[in-house]
């Protein structure tokens, strides 16, 4: 059996890539949002690049997309433990939190009353080309304040809140699927 101080686990680290010519950077911006409900998380991370998985998703009433949004994903914050022997600290995952605003206010009321405390959808969203999926379940945390002035906006600020060991991988956003549908 070998053993390496480097690696002590046997996990293969990737080789980085390197795009000296790199020009295609992708945009930011949480465009459009989705909520997946976990009896159907496994059919649509088997082929997420598919809009008819999206889209039979949505008229089975396991997804629900939210298409025009504007937010932020914050990358997550590191969950660090004690570590062992001479290893300071490990990292057990990430707390992943995103917000994201909503302008279909009166609307979209009853749904985001109605999904207060489920607990049991997992939360997509797309950048400019990219979207991501949460591998578990998250806190989806609607609110609706009324700030002072005669032209502004309300609308709904929703902040998504979960727990993972890993990043959330992004694919190609299928055409088509962060609509109205």
């Amino acid at each position: 059996m070998s053993y390496s101080i480097y690696n002590p686990c046997g996990d293969e680290v990737v080789a980085p890539v390197c795009d000296p010519c790199l020009v295609e950077m992708e945009h930011g911006g949480v465009r459009g949002v989705g909520l997946i409900h976990k009896n159907y998380i496994a059919t649509l991370k088997a082929n997420p690049t598919l809009k008819a998985v999206w889209v039979a998703g949505v008229a089975a009433g396991a997804i629900f997309i939210i298409p025009e949004t504007q937010g932020t994903f914050d990358g997550g914050a590191p969950v660090e433990v004690p570590g062992f022997g001479d290893q300071l600290t490990r990292i057990t995952g990430y707390n992943f939190g995103a917000a994201f605003k909503d302008p279909n206010f009166k609307g979209n009321t009853a749904f985001y009353n109605s999904i207060i405390g489920a607990g049991n959808y997992h939360f997509a969203w797309r950048t400019e080309t990219q979207s991501r999926i949460s591998n578990k379940p998250v806190a989806v945390l609607p609110k609706s304040p009324v700030q002072e002035g005669l032209q502004t906006e309300v609308m709904w600020d929703v902040e998504i809140k979960w727990f993972e060991s890993k990043q959330p991988v992004p694919f190609d956003t299928p055409d088509g699927v962060f609509v109205c549908i």
